[in-house]
């Protein structure tokens, strides 16, 4: 009879399975201290299901390679004292950045998801919204960014997000309308230029990305993330994942209905649709042929800065009321919105929809915004409590970028580090 040595193709040696198991546990114990941390070991093992032996070897280990660190001992009103464990804030980073229409954004992100250091490139014109420009000025912004301020940590990669339709496993971006781009090998530009692994993210999902992690969704596996500013979109997460369909063209929703009032028709699918009656750009005009704002902000064609504007007018000031015109223009996006956010609703059902973009510079008419929901969806008015603004505010581009590269980080540690 002949013995064969070698390991059947598509088997898992004994030795390997131990290796994933023991990744596996070493990212559950990441998960719960950046969960519920800084937690003592005996918590961990609580969080966990693993055994206290086990818990003592992994921290080790994790702190050995610099993603825990120990904090100053708590001392009990009985028993031994306890120690705390965090993530390491500082030491192990990741670079995110973030192609807008009028600037590059990029920064390093810790493995706890705060953001340490930013900058911003402003594009100086259309001139420089060619992928290959930009790429060479972020690269090279980038490179002196980092000599100045990487300051000895373990950098474990970049993200990179941007608007529009982009399908990352292919590193492309399919579309970007106001850029002007269509089928762009984005990450064939950038590779070579940005500290590798490079992974690229439309900046919905990653905003999705970063919320579940360490924001609004870190407390349910599901979830709707609705973008509603210059651009609108959404990100589905089921089962903690982010649901994406063939060639990535999942969560368009600009064009669900919003109003049926007849002045309101978007002149791409003629109905008054989310994008056309409730995004910023669509605000801004209103309350443009309102007379409500003068010229354009910086010469554009509405942004930010003209929604502030519109916003800061509805508000009281002193003793005044506020501008009783910017205030109903206010609410009816909100209604709007509420609107296409209750068809997505009784399609996905989600434990919680979570809010971003320019919706939430007026945060005072969200309520009209889940009382609309609330009216139209078969769910009624218990859906009003799971209509939840994002945790992370105007600073969310740089942290979201770089999110998919800390994921991996926290999901396979010692494989992302090249411990095994």
């Amino acid at each position: 009879m002949t013995v064969h040595s070698e390991q059947p193709q598509g088997l898992i040696t004994p030795g390997q399975r131990a290796e994933y198991m023991r990744q596996g546990n070493a990212s559950a114990v990441l998960r719960a201290v950046l969960a519920y941390g800084p937690v003592s070991r005996a918590e961990i093992a609580r969080h966990t299901g693993l055994s206290a032996p086990s818990v003592t070897k992994l921290t080790s280990t994790l702190i050995e390679a610099g993603l825990l660190d120990e904090l100053a001992p708590v001392e009990p009103t009985q028993g031994r004292p306890r120690v705390p464990l965090r993530v390491d804030p500082e030491r192990t980073v990741a670079l995110g950045l973030h192609i807008g229409m009028l600037r590059t954004t990029f920064g390093l992100v810790g493995l706890d998801g705060r953001v340490l250091v930013e900058r911003e490139l402003a594009h100086a014109g259309a001139g420089e919204l060619t992928p290959r420009r930009i790429a060479a000025r972020a690269a090279e912004g980038v490179r002196t960014f980092l000599d100045e301020r990487l300051d000895g940590r373990r950098l474990v990669g970049t993200g990179v997000s941007i608007g529009g339709w982009v399908d990352g496993a292919r590193g492309q971006v399919v579309e970007h309308g106001p850029l002007g781009w269509r089928e762009v090998a984005l990450l064939d530009e950038l590779t070579g230029r940005l500290p590798g692994p490079l992974v690229l993210e439309q900046t919905v999902r990653a905003i999705a990305r970063a919320e579940l992690w360490f924001g609004a969704g870190r407390e349910v596996d599901d979830f709707v993330l609705v973008f509603i500013g210059n651009v609108v979109g959404a990100a589905i997460v089921v089962d903690r994942t982010v649901h994406r369909g063939p060639g990535a063209a999942a969560g368009g929703i600009e064009h669900l209905l919003a109003t049926d009032e007849p002045g309101l028709r978007c002149p791409h699918c003629g109905t008054g649709c989310l994008g056309a009656a409730a995004g910023d750009l669509a605000l801004v005009a209103q309350a443009r042929a309102a007379g409500l704002l003068g010229p354009a902000a910086h010469g554009g064609s509405g942004g930010s800065l003209d929604l502030e504007r519109l916003v800061a007018a509805a508000r009281p000031a002193g003793s005044g009321s506020g501008d009783v015109r910017a205030q109903e223009l206010l609410r009816r996006r909100a209604r709007r919105a509420g609107r296409a956010i209750a068809t997505l609703v009784d399609l996905l059902n989600p434990s919680r929809v979570v809010l971003a973009g320019g919706i939430l510079v007026a945060e005072e008419y969200l309520d009209d915004l889940r009382a609309e929901v609330a009216e139209r969806s078969h769910r009624g008015a218990a859906v009003a409590a799971d209509i939840v603004p994002a945790v992370f505010g105007a600073r969310t581009l740089v942290r979201s970028s770089a999110v998919p590269v800390l994921e991996r980080v926290i999901t396979e540690p010692f494989t992302s580090l090249g411990l095994l």
